[in-house]
């Protein structure tokens, strides 16, 4: 099956931990949407819930008439109290800078109030395998956020979670990945393309 994994364009907040906080699309993230989207053909979209995503998915849905389906388990990983600040407003912090260097290095670590990237890949392994279980092989487009997008990966990769800060997911880029599942149940995935904005 192919799996499209989209990014959503830009919200203009570059530097910021945009988890649960929600800003829109920009203009540019608009067009850097539409520019990954067209001519290309999906039977189905599966979307994040958070309208930086969901509203381009429901865009998409509505102009092909495909299927939508919106998944929670797609969000962005939860910052807790970081959400919605700037790294630079939380290094500034005392201790700051050593959390967040912790938070990136150790994948059991949960941001203050939130999420750990392991919690994370739970979330999106439980959504991947619900994709990768239905019966018919269409193309499917899943409309998420760079952390969510990671998870996969290393879901269907078998990639470590600490390697998958090397891989730059900017607003924008699409994976295409054929995946499956064994007849073992065990997800696979192969990468067939990057593009990027």
């Amino acid at each position: 099956m192919r799996i499209d994994l989209l990014r959503h364009g830009t919200t203009g907040r570059d530097g910021h931990l945009d988890g649960r906080t929600d800003p829109p699309l920009s203009e540019s993230g608009w067009d850097i949407f539409r520019r990954q989207t067209q001519s290309q053909i999906w039977r189905s979209v599966v979307s994040s819930p958070l309208a930086r995503a969901r509203a381009a998915a429901e865009d998409y849905a509505r102009q092909t008439g495909c299927a939508l389906n919106i998944d929670a388990d797609w969000s962005e990983l939860d910052f807790g109290r970081w959400d919605g600040r700037s790294r630079r407003d939380i290094a500034a912090e005392s201790g700051g800078e050593g959390l967040l260097d912790a938070f990136h290095a150790d994948p059991t670590v949960r941001a203050p109030g939130g999420e750990s990237w392991v919690d994370l890949r739970a979330r999106v392994t439980r959504a991947t395998d619900r994709i990768l279980a239905k019966s018919e092989s269409a193309p499917v487009l899943v409309v998420t956020h760079g952390g969510a997008m990671r998870a996969a990966l290393s879901h269907l990769l078998g990639w470590p979670l600490r390697q998958l800060w090397s891989l730059r997911i900017c607003p924008g880029t699409r994976i295409t990945l054929e995946a499956g599942q064994g007849d073992d149940g065990v997800a696979w995935g192969e990468i067939v393309e990057i593009i990027q904005p």
